[in-house]
């Protein structure tokens, strides 16, 4: 092989060498998705979202129904037919149940002590609830003496009821005396009906 030949022999190989090498592809940052694509959603918003549905969901609790019994004059039929329910509730607001007293008196019967620990407990699982102790007597006696035994009776209730734990902030008293009645008639059932204190809560 001449020099000639060898040279240009050379000079084709490095130019095939050269021509055929890979070129290196330039590194460039992964592109943002388009808006088509869907991102993961992060953490946070991954806590929030359920939270709402939840809220959706579940709706909020509504205060409890009351009842109580009204201040119009009801018949002695009515009473009567009645007379079950209201030696429990009187005209007390629902689920509260009514004291009844003995003649001339305002100390608390041993019969009415569970009685006041129901209605105690449940104005200590309901602290937004407000009651107003209504104190009754029946007709016998003067209008002065029997405000004043109604009152009596109301605060022997709410010293009980403090005595229980309930804060004093639910309780307030009245004394009504004889102005109230459940049962109009003149006798000692009806008297009896009429000696008590009522639990109506203050709307």
């Amino acid at each position: 092989m001449t020099k000639n030949t060898f040279w240009i022999f050379l000079m084709v190989f490095s130019f095939l060498v050269v021509s055929c090498a890979k070129k290196e592809i330039p590194y460039t940052p992964a592109e943002t998705p388009p808006p088509s694509v869907k991102q993961e959603t992060s953490p946070q918003q991954a806590e929030e979202i359920p939270q709402a549905k939840v809220e959706e969901a579940v709706p909020s609790p509504e205060a409890p129904a009351f009842e109580e019994v009204g201040l119009e004059p009801k018949s002695a039929a009515w009473v009567d037919a009645h007379r079950e329910e209201l030696l429990i509730y009187g005209r007390s607001t629902r689920p509260f149940k009514a004291i009844f007293f003995d003649f001339d008196s305002y100390a608390i019967r041993d019969d009415m002590k569970e009685r006041l620990m129901e209605n105690a407990r449940y104005l200590l699982e309901h602290p937004e609830i407000r009651v107003e102790l209504q104190g009754n007597c029946d007709e016998r006696g003067s209008s002065e003496y029997n405000l004043a035994l109604g009152e009596r009776r109301a605060l022997a209730v709410k010293r009980y009821l403090l005595n229980l734990g309930v804060p004093e902030g639910q309780l307030t008293t009245v004394s009504f005396g004889e102005e109230r009645p459940l049962d109009p008639r003149h006798n000692e059932e009806a008297w009896a009906l009429n000696r008590r204190v009522d639990f109506v809560i203050i709307k």
